[in-house]
């Protein structure tokens, strides 16, 4: 299971892609209402167009609630309540942010984002290679820095 950021669904929203990141990620994928809340935002800002985002919204016990208000102190709500919420259900938080990512692996969260979906997608066949480059490139134009320029840079190669 995993628990999206604000960061990973910006960039599915900002192109567009919503829909493939539901296809990639089904049923296995949740967000918080702080992700929902900082998203609302992101629409009233004109960042991303009105959207329906296609995942459940998930509420934080009250465990996940007393982690999220300690890492809330030094990280944006949405990062705070995904991690507490990976935490303590052992999902798999997605996010590009270095300092969320940087403080769930203190916790012992594993980690992936945005990258880690497409190269998903593509093993899951719901991507081709080229498909997924291209998704890739517009989320660049679209500002997501990426540290890579094409996710054969991250796959394994097949032999011949």
């Amino acid at each position: 299971m995993f628990v999206v950021d604000t960061t990973v669904l910006s960039n599915f929203a900002k192109t567009g892609s919503l829909g493939i990141l539901k296809r990639i990620l089904g049923e296995t994928a949740l967000i918080t209402p702080q992700v929902m809340a900082e998203f609302k935002v992101g629409i009233e800002r004109g960042r991303y167009p009105p959207l329906e985002i296609p995942l459940t919204i998930t509420e934080l016990t009250p465990e996940e609630e007393e982690l999220y208000k300690l890492l809330a102190m030094k990280l944006g709500k949405g990062e705070a309540s995904c991690i507490a919420v990976a935490k303590h259900r052992c999902f798999i938080l997605l996010s590009d942010d270095y300092d969320a990512r940087k403080k769930a692996r203190l916790l012992g969260v594993k980690v992936s984002g945005t990258i880690g979906v497409l190269v998903l997608g593509i093993k899951k066949g719901v991507l081709t290679v080229e498909e997924g480059n291209r998704l890739l490139e517009k989320m660049i134009e679209k500002g997501f820095y990426s540290p890579i320029k094409g996710l054969e840079e991250v796959m394994p190669s097949s032999s011949p």
